[in-house]
């Protein structure tokens, strides 16, 4: 339930101030729900990203997409979840990091943003384009938009997340 709720504040944070429409545009430099979705399923993993699928169906994609019925919402909110989930479970495998994240690196980390972002983003826009929401001439710089935005965001929230853990790994050496 938390990841639920911290997805959608900060989608809600973002689309106030001009960052949330880089799920429909080509405009946001730095889409932090991306963050979010990424660092929820790799802390939380099944229970993380399924926060974040229920965040999507309800108030995210009916909030880009509102004219498309509950079918398109949740094709979009699934293929959002999933590529991320899958993305995440699959980087945790190759890169042999614990359950526990305890062995988790810096340098591991745009790596695993990278790989969700690639996925998602081509995913999304595979069905996009399949729907006819996206001409062909718009594919690219969609895709490389939604790229930019989604990395950036992922890591924002990425290297806050590095930066957290350690900091309360040191707070609790130093008593």
């Amino acid at each position: 339930m938390f990841f639920t709720i911290f997805y959608i504040l900060v989608y809600l944070a973002s689309k106030e101030v001009g960052l949330a429409n880089a799920i429909k545009s080509s405009g946001a430099i730095i889409f932090l729900p991306a963050g979010v979705r990424l660092l929820a399923c790799l802390v939380g993993r099944a229970w993380g990203a399924l926060g974040i699928f229920i965040g999507s169906f309800f108030i995210v994609v009916p909030s880009v997409y509102p004219n498309e019925a509950s079918s398109f919402h949740l094709a979009v909110s699934l293929i959002n979840t999933l590529s991320a989930f899958l993305s995440v479970v699959l980087a945790l495998k190759f890169f042999k990091i614990s359950d526990d994240l305890s062995n988790l690196r810096f340098t591991q980390l745009p790596f695993i943003d990278l790989i969700a972002t690639f996925s998602q983003a081509t995913f999304y826009y595979l069905f996009l384009y399949s729907v006819n929401h996206v001409e062909e001439s718009e594919l690219l710089p969609k895709f490389v938009s939604q790229m930019t935005g989604n990395f950036l965001g992922g890591m924002i929230f990425m290297l806050s997340f590095l930066v957290f853990v350690n900091v309360m790994k040191r707070r609790n050496t130093i008593r």
